[in-house]
């Protein structure tokens, strides 16, 4: 009974919104005619919600129920202003006014208070002010990277007895590859979270992954078909192994027994032109260690907060939703990172915004051992917090990185032939490599909207092992079931999958 209680409920619900109007414009100031990125955008009661893109245009879908209802939009440092929805389906153009900031009414203490001391309430009350809920969070999650590959990038034979393996072969397969590929992902899901397990149910996936990637692939592996043909019947015969070694590190080629469709990491359903298998487990931890990275005071990304001796602060009193507001901007010290603007309540000391990069010439996770080297060259993380009751949590985030590794190193590899005393090795290749590349990422998500649960609720659903997603050749605000959440950046727009 209860069971079809709970699908009468979602049926409810899906049917109100399968009824929607869409609604859609830009977020203006109204001094200078500027557009406001990432202007925050909601009901009333913050059940759905939205936000304007890089370029400030934004896209929301109104159920036919709430037509009669209002939008609120804010912008720190302005006046939020609610707009009546039936006027917005005529012009969705919004104008907003900076705030007035009356010197004389701002209260003694906030003036007073040192920039230190508001951090450490901050830290005090993180817990408090953030904490770890019982939801369902609708979220959009965009990902995104570009893998650019030099010319310069070489890879040399310098001795083989491989009959078929030489330096005009691997020439053939590094002109295969491109100057960069590129892919696009998002998603629709329902993340259930319930004291510290979580659950992650689809709702809608599309992916404008270019089929480069698998052309090359598919490329690469036809080059090498001898040789992956001959490793792949050394693990047939118990007499014969390949073995891959650098200096003094060797491994010893074996089939990875985790790669079954059961345990799939990753994806499967490559060869469809028009979807794949994405493993909602992946999903899931990916989605939750993205929201701790970003989010979480103990997380390194935010250590111009946890970490506040590496900074200089400046503190100076703004207005958000007609209350005082701490804007403090800092710039790091010799061991800090970050540089940026972060905005406190005056009232609880919580985190309404931040928004941070890596200053000039900062760098994280300079590695350089053997001739393998990696460095994050650059990061950007800005994050709004929306008031739930008199708590906050994460509605948008939006993320960019850059990773740069570098590879310059001789390798080994061997066909050998077990025996008593001492195996014999029957072929044998030297070949270095040297090559550098810098991969671009970036992440976008967006809670649409939440609700409480209920341990009884998030015991009834079950996580698929799978989740299903689209493949569509260039971005279409119709290829979206379920409609457009965010107006995607002008990038993604002007994309154009290869089909190679």
């Amino acid at each position: 009974m209860r069971l079809l209680l709970f699908v009468f409920f979602i049926f409810c619900n899906l049917s109100v919104w399968a009824q929607k109007e869409t609604i859609s414009g830009k977020v203006i100031d109204a001094e200078t005619g500027f557009l406001l990125p990432f202007a925050s955008i909601s009901f009333n009661d913050f059940s759905n919600g939205s936000v304007s893109n890089a370029e400030g245009i934004y896209i929301m879908d109104i159920p036919v129920d709430r037509l009669k209802d209002s939008l609120y939009f804010s912008y720190m440092g302005y006046k939020t202003l609610c707009v009546n929805i039936k006027s917005l389906m005529r012009d969705g153009n919004v104008l907003l006014h900076s705030a007035q900031i009356n010197l004389a009414e701002i209260p003694v203490h906030s003036q007073t208070l040192s920039t230190l001391k508001i951090i450490k309430l901050v830290k005090e009350n993180f817990s408090k002010n953030h904490p770890k809920a019982n939801q369902i969070q609708r979220i959009f999650y965009h990902s995104s990277n570009t893998t650019p590959f030099s010319e310069a990038n070489r890879m040399k034979v310098l001795k083989t007895s491989f009959a078929d393996l030489d330096q005009g072969l691997v020439d053939e397969v590094l002109e295969v590859i491109p100057e960069d590929i590129k892919s696009y992902r998002d998603v629709i899901v329902d993340l259930h979270s319930y004291n510290a397990q979580k659950k992650i149910i689809p709702v809608e996936g599309i992916s404008l992954q270019e089929s480069t990637a698998l052309s090359v692939q598919k490329q690469i592996e036809k080059k090498l078909l001898s040789l992956t043909e001959d490793i792949e019947n050394s693990f047939k015969d118990d007499r014969l192994y390949y073995k891959l070694s650098s200096g003094i590190i060797s491994t010893k080629l074996e089939i990875d027994e985790s790669d079954t469709e059961e345990k799939d990491s990753f994806m499967r359903n490559n060869n469809d032109s028009t979807s794949y298998f994405l493993n909602a487990e992946y999903l899931r931890n990916d989605l939750d260690n993205f929201l701790v990275n970003t989010s979480d005071i103990n997380s390194d990304n935010l250590e111009f907060i946890s970490k506040p001796k590496k900074y200089n602060y400046r503190k100076e009193l703004t207005l958000f939703d007609d209350n005082w507001v701490y804007k403090i901007s800092f710039e790091p010290k010799e061991q800090g990172i970050f540089q940026g603007v972060f905005y406190i309540s005056t009232v609880n000391y919580a985190i309404l915004q931040f928004d941070c990069e890596f200053a000039m010439g900062k760098t994280t996770e300079n590695i350089n051992l053997f001739g393998i080297g990696h460095e994050v060259n650059y990061k950007k993380i800005q994050v709004i917090f929306e008031k739930m009751d008199s708590t906050y949590f994460v509605k948008y985030v939006n993320a960019e990185k850059k990773d740069f590794f570098s590879m310059d190193r001789n390798f080994f590899m061997k066909k050998k032939e077990k025996r008593f005393f001492l195996d014999k090795t029957l072929n044998k290749i030297k070949f270095s490599i040297d090559m550098q590349f810098e991969l671009k990422s970036r992440w976008e998500l967006l809670v649409i909207n939440r609700q409480n649960l209920t341990k009884e609720t998030f015991e009834l659903d079950d996580e698929p092992k799978k989740i299903t997603i689209k493949k569509e050749f260039i971005y279409n605000a119709d290829m979206w079931d379920h409609g457009s959440v965010i107006v995607p950046s002008a990038e993604l727009i002007n994309f154009r999958r290869i089909n190679e």
